[in-house]
């Protein structure tokens, strides 16, 4: 059995508000990433909130733009993989004096009958486009062929989304969680009916499941355990390993001012999913998801493909210590694990 890892990090600043600098919440642990990852000799991701970008090319072009295509053009000249992530609230997002002041159109749903962009066709084109013209200059094979949804939000416009993404090159999807789920006042995701297989294929014109040897788009899911009654609280772990978390870097864009409690009671068993910046879990504990992963699927196929994710804004010394000690407990015990990024795959699968 061959076992590929992706380790991938969502490269976004706080989506509610910015409470530190550019560096502090992006920039800085972003490259404390990569600079693990070479010292281990293998390539991470960077799945890139562009749209953010796209935004800040107007608003703060110096400080943040042009840092930001710098990273991007060092990942790829390194080696790692830069892919696409959209939050499409950044286009109804007003700013004034340094300030953001993050818009409800949450989801590429949202902005379903949108003429300004193009809807949500018009968005993932504009996206990957403004992906590539920073990436191909470093790398003129590089191509944009891996998504993953911001906030998760795939609902409810999937089969236009997907068709959207295989009609624009995206050939791998990585926004999947089983048994997840999550509600807020502006977004509800429920992973709690994906197919019990390692990997599947989503036919774009229908999202409806698809034989492995046909044409669509590959799904990586994140890596995930499910939640039993025995464990303890999250809110009583928080408070126990408090010393392990980072500073205030910004505010979260989701509130549950609105939630039923029905909602509170399904969030409160959702998976939990292989992350480095969970400050509450264990190498242990990250260890035991994986290999749950794997046990779960190693008599149903001959290779399973999983992701890790991970924030490089929430992420500080506990969580690159927790990352540098992962990869290498992977290292050691597994032969068989080879670490993958999705550029990658798509060139051997060509």
């Amino acid at each position: 059995m061959n076992i590929k890892l992706f380790l991938t990090f969502n490269h976004e600043l706080p989506l509610g508000r910015l409470n530190t600098s550019y560096n502090r919440a992006l920039f800085d642990p972003t490259q404390k990433i990569m600079d693990i990852a070479d010292k281990h000799n293998i390539k991470i991701t960077l799945f890139s909130d562009i749209l953010c970008a796209y935004r800040y090319k107007e608003w703060d072009h110096e400080n943040f733009y042009l840092p930001y295509k710098t990273q991007l053009q060092y990942a790829v000249k390194t080696g790692h993989d830069v892919q696409l992530q959209t939050y499409p609230h950044w286009l109804t997002t007003e700013y004034n004096n340094t300030y953001f002041h993050p818009s409800k159109d949450f989801a590429l749903s949202d902005f379903k009958d949108d003429n300004q962009f193009g809807g949500i066709p018009g968005i993932i084109k504009l996206s990957i486009d403004e992906l590539s013209n920073i990436c191909i200059p470093i790398n003129d094979k590089y191509k944009c062929i891996a998504y993953r949804a911001g906030g998760y939000n795939i609902y409810p416009d999937t089969e236009l989304i997907f068709n959207s993404l295989y009609k624009n090159g995206i050939r791998y999807d990585s926004s999947l969680a089983k048994d997840y789920y999550f509600k807020s006042d502006i977004s509800e995701i429920d992973f709690r009916k994906l197919p019990d297989l390692p990997n599947w294929i989503i036919d774009p014109s229908n999202y409806h499941l698809n034989l492995p040897d046909k044409s669509g788009i590959l799904e990586i899911p994140i890596a995930t355990i499910p939640k039993t009654i025995f464990e303890i609280p999250t809110r009583f772990k928080l408070k126990k390993y408090a010393y392990r978390a980072i500073e205030n870097r910004g505010k979260m864009i989701h509130t549950d001012n609105q939630i039923d409690i029905y909602s509170k009671i399904k969030m409160l068993f959702s998976a939990r999913m292989l992350s480095f910046d969970n400050h509450t879990l264990s190498l242990d504990y990250l260890l035991k998801i994986f290999n749950y992963t794997i046990k779960k699927y190693e008599n149903q196929s001959n290779t399973i493909m999983l992701s890790v994710i991970s924030h490089p804004k929430s992420m500080g010394n506990y969580s690159f210590e927790l990352m540098d000690k992962f990869i290498t407990s992977i290292q050691k015990t597994y032969s068989n694990v080879e670490f993958m990024t999705y550029s990658k795959l798509y060139d051997k699968r060509k």
